[in-house]
């Protein structure tokens, strides 16, 4: 693929767009023309993008500003991800959405008030090549199954571990758990009452983001969660059950402390802990700065291998004009570029949406260095998602809930997944 950098954006006076999904399959073409008769044209952009990463970001910002004379862009930090999709419901609400943004969850704030316009311009563009996107990452970006966002600081579950605590235990150090079994045999060996005192000291296994993991596991045994053209929640489908008995075992077993989930990251960090689930993006933040010798792994799988896609996406908000809305197009266009993704992947450790990236240099030189995030990397192959609707964030504080219920209250998994889909159900009904 022919790399465009940054004089592609000076070159876009006059952009040619066709219609259809990729190069290769286009339709009848038609201009779509930048006035600059009063000058550059100026937008407003959000990012959900906070510390030295939210930097990198400002730094892209002011590299486009400073590479032409058509367009300038006003980056905006927003806030982390929780404080952005607040601002973003106020700004609907209100009528002062920025021109477009890195937003979390985007599709909820596009696709669902029937948003589509960075489709139209990505389906007629000749040079948008929608197909060098993974599947699974599209899916991430889809409101009702039709894409309205674009995937950008994309990042997955990995399972990190403590090489140090397999060694103590008679593990082998290099062969970290690769099933839903051998992680349970694992976290058990590595669990330990140093003291005797009845109280573990070190614990096997912990999970930082409950209701992430809790789906990739769902995924992994053949649950979708929620049949999105019905809007019915699956969880007490035979997968779904199976899925929280084996949460439930893990409890059971001794292999995780029941209700720690929110101090996992720290007991890891501390050596107390053997092996954590986490975000890939911590994976920047821990390389090299950790007491005991740190390694990363693919999740192990249930049925098979499944990741979730986290992270956040570019969200085109139609200003009225059509004008800045071409330019705030160009502007992610540019933020789509492997070299520009490129960029920021290497310095911040997320994942590129797009397998052209992987061909950059840099990329290739940042992967022979940091091996760990070869990881994530090669994981991108099992990532997947299912598509947004508007109670999904409902349900993640309901699946947090029912396995709550199950670590703390006793609740048998089908009776949780009873609790839980209806729950839901009830959530989802109260909104049609």
């Amino acid at each position: 693929m022919v790399k465009k950098g940054i004089a592609l954006i000076i070159a876009l006076l006059v952009v040619f767009l066709v219609f259809g999904c990729s190069k290769a399959d286009k339709k009848d073409s038609e201009q779509l023309v930048l006035d600059e008769s009063e000058g550059p044209v100026d937008i407003v952009f959000w990012y959900a993008i906070s510390g030295s990463k939210g930097e990198v970001f400002k730094g892209l910002v002011d590299k486009f500003n400073s590479s032409q004379d058509r367009i300038q862009v006003e980056g905006i930090f927003s806030g982390k991800y929780a404080e952005t999709a607040q601002k973003v419901t106020a700004a609907l609400a209100s009528k002062t959405l920025p021109n477009g943004g890195i937003i979390p969850a985007g599709p909820i704030f596009t696709g669902q008030y029937g948003n589509y316009k960075v489709l139209d311009y990505m389906e007629k563009d000749a040079d948008f090549d929608m197909s060098d996107f993974y599947d699974g990452i599209w899916d991430y970006g889809k409101y009702d199954g039709k894409i309205c966002v674009i995937p950008y600081n994309i990042s997955t579950p990995v399972m990190y571990y403590n090489k140090d605590l397999f060694k103590e235990s008679g593990l082998d150090p290099d062969s970290p758990p690769a099933t839903w079994d051998e992680l349970l045999e694992t976290a058990k060996a590595i669990t330990k009452d140093v003291d005797g005192d009845g109280v573990m000291d070190i614990w096997g296994y912990n999970v930082k983001d409950t209701k992430w993991i809790f789906k990739a596991f769902l995924m992994q045994n053949g649950n979708e969660i929620i049949d999105i053209s019905t809007k019915t929640p699956l969880f007490t489908e035979k997968s779904g059950i199976e899925t929280a008995e084996f949460w439930k075992k893990m409890i059971d077993q001794k292999a995780m402390p029941a209700g720690l989930h929110n101090i996992a990251e720290d007991m890891f960090l501390g050596g107390q802990l053997g092996i954590l689930m986490a975000s890939s993006s911590r994976i920047a933040s821990w390389m090299g700065k950790t007491e005991f010798e740190l390694a990363a792994a693919f999740l192990p799988k249930g049925k098979h291998f499944a990741v979730p896609i986290g992270g956040a996406v570019q969200a085109l908000f139609p200003s009225g004009d059509e004008n800045e809305d071409i330019a705030t197009y160009m502007f992610m266009k540019w933020l789509s570029e492997p070299e520009n993704l490129a960029e920021l992947s290497v310095n911040t450790g997320y994942i590129p949406p797009r397998k052209a990236v992987l061909e950059e240099q840099s990329v290739k030189n940042f992967l022979e260095d940091s091996p760990m995030f070869k990881v994530a990397f090669e994981q991108l192959k099992y990532a997947s998602s299912y598509w947004h609707f508007n109670e999904m964030g409902t349900m993640d504080s309901l699946i947090w809930e029912a396995l709550e219920k199950i670590e703390i209250e006793g609740f048998e998994a089908d009776a949780a997944m009873e609790w839980l889909s209806n729950e839901l159900k009830t959530e989802i009904e109260a909104n049609e």
